[in-house]
């Protein structure tokens, strides 16, 4: 088995490290605000509201979760490269289904 050595900067990656954290917090406060607003209405009038951000930190916060796990645990650029095609490939294809999705509501 070959070893792995790490050879970028140390600050490498602290900004997608952040952000992850950022859309993380985002999550949380817009899934409280939608079960909040369903329990107090009833309804589901916030339902357009919520949707557009809910999908969209959703997305960008799994999707930037499978690229840091990819960075962490896959040594050969040759396959963090195909990977991170199909997170981009997979990501905007999700995000024009989402988008349909939140129109129709």
């Amino acid at each position: 088995m070959n070893s792995y050595k790490f050879s970028a900067a140390a600050d490498r990656g602290v900004f997608e490290w952040l952000i992850q954290r950022i859309s993380g917090i985002i999550l949380v406060l817009v899934i409280l605000v939608h079960f909040f607003s369903m329990i107090k209405t009833g309804t589901v009038g916030v339902n357009k509201l919520v949707l557009g951000p809910l999908f969209a930190f959703g997305l960008y916060h799994a999707f930037n979760g499978f690229k840091m796990i990819t960075d962490d645990y896959v040594s050969s650029s040759f396959w963090r490269s195909v990977l991170l095609a199909i997170y981009w490939i997979a990501g905007i294809i999700l995000m024009i289904l989402a988008l349909s999705l939140t129109v129709m509501f």
